[in-house]
């Protein structure tokens, strides 16, 4: 199963036409930071990647401290590592795909996952 956190309905409708339809019909798109955390735990047993935005809510280059965005996810995540962290094990098995344009996010997403010792990297979407 995959999430798609992403905020904008042309995106996701592009990121689904290029999917195969097995790959469509087990998505999961997201549009908000509580949506994304709300499917994180709900599916955390069959989810096999994440893709996540930064810049949410329509707005570009959004403050990384800001609790709407992207970023948001990841400082969930430390949380939940830090708080429980037998529950927090099962997210090492997914892939996390930072697919933001955002080149000064993006990057520190990226780090902070790998700082937890999760799977990511940082792919702009459409490329």
């Amino acid at each position: 199963m995959i999430l798609f956190l992403d905020d904008d309905p042309n995106r996701a409708a592009i990121a689904y036409s290029r999917m195969g339809q097995k790959a469509a019909s087990s998505t999961i798109w997201c549009q908000t930071v509580e949506e994304c955390i709300t499917t994180l735990v709900d599916y955390i047993d069959v989810l096999k990647i994440v893709k996540l935005d930064h810049d949410l809510e329509g707005q570009t280059y959004v403050h990384p401290d800001s609790d709407k965005c992207g970023m948001e996810v990841i400082r969930w995540l430390e949380h939940l590592s830090k708080k429980q962290p037998e529950k927090f094990e099962k997210y090492k098995r997914i892939e996390f795909i930072i697919h933001s344009y955002n080149e000064y996010a993006a990057p520190e997403m990226v780090g902070r996952l790998e700082d937890l010792r999760l799977k990511a990297k940082w792919i702009p979407f459409g490329t």
